[in-house]
């Protein structure tokens, strides 16, 4: 649950961040947990080296595929993301020299269950939201600043076509590609709203300016003008834009922006930060209850809005 400024109390900093260790003891501990905390994740990796490859680690932690690289492949221009060393265990274990891992701008937000692989490019204020796959394995993906993929989306590339063109997917600026649309080895320019369900094919071109109709399907190497709306199963035009749909489109990219800047708030916290925000909540209602008169045997922190001690 977010907290907002305008139900917040008098003096409440926000956003709310749990405290860091202060003092000599409290740093002090802090700092052997996280020593303790490398050794263990030393030992961990000396463990798995003496096993060899036939060993087996039963207990771990799924890794988050959020954001995860994909093998390098020497036949795949890297046009998107960085090439970096392989991790040691997969360089040892899958024989792996180097890895693509996702080109992220520090502003862009991508959600714990999205997928973004291997050579993807990110701009800044950019959002990848809950379930899209952003699929950079055979080429690379381009996403220009302030779009947004919204949820389920489908985002891939081409190494072979029809024609034989190895194609990548750009995606330009305040650009908003809708709800469970798919997006394949095609470029969308600045400015474009692609509704929900639809879908762009190989080499296709939306110009800037432009609209995808909700479930329309556009087809190979078709070229959208500026300007206009496609609609239909095969796509074809509609209608040149009315100007108030341009304002919107210009509305979606800025206000998911926004909105993208909150969620990557949100799932940054830790345990304790949620666990301390849940009591923020809960003491917050007891305060704003007219009929609860408890609270006033009580004061509160002005920060945490906690209950501080009894009143005397």
């Amino acid at each position: 649950m977010s907290l907002f400024k305008s139900s917040l109390p008098v003096g409440f900093l926000f956003p709310y961040r749990h405290p860091k260790a202060k003092g000599l003891v409290e740093g002090t501990l802090y700092g052997l947990g996280s020593l303790f905390r490398g050794v263990g994740a030393a030992l961990d990796e000396l463990g798995s080296m003496v096993q060899g490859p036939q060993g087996s680690i039963k207990d771990h932690v799924q890794p988050n595929l959020a954001f995860a690289p994909v093998q390098r492949k020497p036949d795949v221009p890297v046009n998107a993301g960085q090439v970096v060393p392989a991790p040691p265990a997969a360089a040892r274990t899958l024989k792996i020299k180097e890895v693509v891992v996702p080109n992220k701008h520090s502003t862009a937000f991508v959600a714990a269950n999205a997928n973004v692989l291997g050579n993807v490019k990110l701009g800044a204020g950019s959002s990848v939201w809950y379930g899209a796959v952003l699929r950079g394995d055979v080429n690379g993906i381009e996403v220009g600043a302030n779009s947004n993929i919204q949820d389920n989306a489908i985002v891939h590339v081409s190494k072979y076509s029809m024609d034989g063109t190895a194609r990548p997917t750009v995606i330009g600026n305040n650009v908003t590609i809708g709800h469970a649309a798919t997006v394949h080895a095609c470029t969308i320019e600045d400015n474009c709203l692609v509704g929900m369900g639809a879908t762009v094919l190989d080499g296709a071109t939306v110009k800037s300016g432009s609209i995808v109709a909700a479930g329309a399907v556009v087809p190979p190497n078709t070229i959208i003008p500026s300007g206009q709306v496609w609609a239909g199963s095969p796509a074809k035009f509609l209608r040149t834009l009315e100007p108030e749909e341009a304002s919107f489109i210009a509305k979606s990219a800025s206000c998911y922006a926004e909105l993208s800047a909150i969620h990557k708030f949100e799932q940054s916290k830790t345990f304790e930060e949620q666990f301390t925000e849940s009591c923020i909540v809960k003491d917050r209602a007891a305060l704003a209850d007219p009929s609860n008169s408890v609270h006033q045997m009580w004061e509160y922190d002005s920060q945490t809005a906690l209950v501080a001690r009894a009143k005397r």
